[in-house]
This record gives C-alpha cells, structure tokens and sequence, in this order.
C-alpha cells in the first residue's frame, strides 16, 4: 500500500491518493471529499466509480457537494430555526446541508497514516464558520483497506448544538460514468420511507414502501423503480439493523457496492433532472448520471423528536461510520 500527495499551491487544492491491489482511492482537502475511486470490472479494468468533477474550477464553486463531507446538519432544517437560534435560510425559506459555510465549502487540515493493514486519510477541521453554537471540532477519517473504505466522523464542541453529517459522493458502477444509473439494481434494508411535502420538508409520517416504486426490499433494477417515479429518487428511508444494508451493483461492469452504517437513515438522490453545463469524468453533467447515496440521520429530526435527537452536548464526542466496499457480483 502506498499514497501520493499533490498540492496545487495557485488554488490550495490537495489530492491524496491511496493506491492498494485491489483499488486506487482519491480525496480533496476541499470539503474534505471523497474524490475518486478506482476499481477493477469484470474483466480487470479499473475505472473510477464516482462522478468527479473535472476542473479545479469546479471544484471551487460545487454547490452539488460531489463527494464532500456536509454538515453541521445535513439535509434541510425547516424555516432554519432550532432552540431558538436562527441558521441560515440557504434554500428559500429553510436552511441545508450547513449553509453557504458549512464544512463542504472549506479547506480541511489533513494527514496520512500507514498501519501494517491499511492507510487512514485524516481530515480536521475546527467550525467557527456555519453559525451554528460550538466551536466545533471534527476530524474525518478515510480508512482504506484493500477494497474497502471505512468512513468514521468524530466530532466535538466547546458548546450545546446538534449535528448530523453525511458524504455526499455520487456513485456509477459502470465506470467512468459511460452509462446511466438506469441499469443498476439496487437493494435497500428498508421497510420505511419519510414522507415529505414541498421544498422536501418532512411532513411527520414515515410511510410504508412495499409495493411502491420506494420498494428495495428485494434486489430490483433502477430502471423500473426510476419509471414508477415521476420526479426520481430523492428520498430518505430508515435502515434496519443489519450486516449489509444497501447494495448497489451493475451486471455489465460486474461490479457490486456494499454498505453499512450505524446511522439511522440513507438518502437517495437518483439525480433525476439534473443536467448542467459541468463536466464529471468527462462528461457533461446530465440527468440519472449519478445516484447518491448519503447515510445520516432523518432530514429535520430537530423539528421531529419522537424519531431521535442530533443534539450534541458541550464536550461529548460522537463518531459516525459507514463502511463501503467494492466487490465483483
């Protein structure tokens, strides 16, 4: 196992690249982002399984948080309003994803540490940028070992506040992104989805998917999920407690992503829709390119207590995981 480090000093931007037998993984001091992952296909041939953004340039001005860490508060907080504090209203009348400051929009410390078995790729950050109470202390570990990336976000504050992180990486098992979602089957450890109203504010109720295109209970193609779906996926839906709990693959590339967490919730974004004049691996950005997977807990929780808290208690740590691994169907 080995790593690389290139740092462009005209714009700051960091490229850390851990190389192993199995796979070649990339990440940005910038929102502390999962950059890029190599892997091999059926046949052996590594391509890169996440929608990256080609230029420095787009980098810089990503609105879209291609595989950064977002937070305090990933998702929306409705009217952004939580105990009295007002954030931020950074999506008409709500507040996400941590504000125009939050911790996708910054440069991170960072540092690289071998172990006999792996390689950790260690991000720190203090915010006292997003108006949120704290500061807060995080530090976000990339542990790659093999084919396998275990993601665990520590964090800490000098004051009373709440958080709820997720990486944002957009996943396309075909490599290089060369076709669309569309083919992917997909399975989810999910038996129920949170209903949301407009601007996707949740409503209260967590529905039942069975027998809906929101049905991953079973193994089943994106495809006839996607035609049940007007408007796409963009939806979260509450995990069960399990050893693997989504799977995504694609039969042409032979490719299989396993996932687990110990977060209460997945948001899936199937990118339905978004088409933009940016490029991802070559590409110009284009609807169902990508499906985004974000493991955290239920968007709005603050405004929703019987599903849990996010608080977070001056000077507690709390550690977030999930674990991906790529695999050959």
């Amino acid at each position: 196992m080995n790593h690389t480090i290139h740092h462009d000093k005209t714009n700051n931007l960091a490229v850390i690249t851990v190389n192993t037998p199995q796979s070649s993984a990339s990440f940005l001091n910038f929102g502390a982002r999962f950059y890029q992952w190599y892997t091999p296909n059926k046949e052996g041939i590594m391509e890169n399984i996440l929608l990256s953004l080609d230029t420095p340039e787009s980098l810089l001005n990503d609105f879209a948080q291609f595989g950064a860490m977002v937070g305090p508060v990933a998702g929306r907080i409705k009217d952004g309003q939580w105990n009295g504090i007002t954030l931020e209203r950074n999506a008409g009348e709500h507040h996400i994803h941590g504000g125009s400051q939050g911790w996708w929009n910054q440069f991170w410390d960072y540092r690289v540490e071998e172990t006999p078995h792996s390689t950790k790729v260690i991000f720190s950050l203090v915010d006292t940028y997003s108006g949120y109470p704290g500061p807060i202390h995080i530090e976000n570990t990339y542990e790659i070992i093999g084919a396998k990336i275990d993601l665990t976000t520590s964090v800490r504050s000098d004051s009373a506040t709440i958080v709820n992180p997720t990486n944002h990486a957009y996943f396309n098992l075909s490599g290089d992104a060369k076709r669309t979602i569309r083919e992917h089957e997909l399975f989810v450890a999910s038996k129920y989805m949170m209903e949301t109203k407009a601007h996707h504010i949740p409503t209260g109720q967590l529905l039942p998917v069975t027998n809906t295109g929101y049905d991953f209970q079973t193994t089943r193609s994106l495809d006839s999920a996607l035609n049940q779906l007007e408007n796409g996926l963009n939806d979260a839906f509450l995990l069960e407690k399990q050893p693997t709990q989504l799977i995504l693959q694609e039969r042409t590339s032979g490719r299989k992503l396993c996932i687990t967490s110990n977060r209460q919730a997945v948001i899936l974004f199937s990118t339905t829709g978004f088409n933009d004049s940016f490029t991802v691996n070559g590409k110009v950005m284009s609807s169902e390119l990508g499906l985004a997977i974000e493991t955290q807990e239920l968007p709005d929780i603050v405004h929703h207590p019987e599903w849990g808290s996010i608080d977070l208690a001056s000077g507690i740590t709390k550690e977030f995981k999930t674990v991906y691994e790529c695999l050959l169907i």
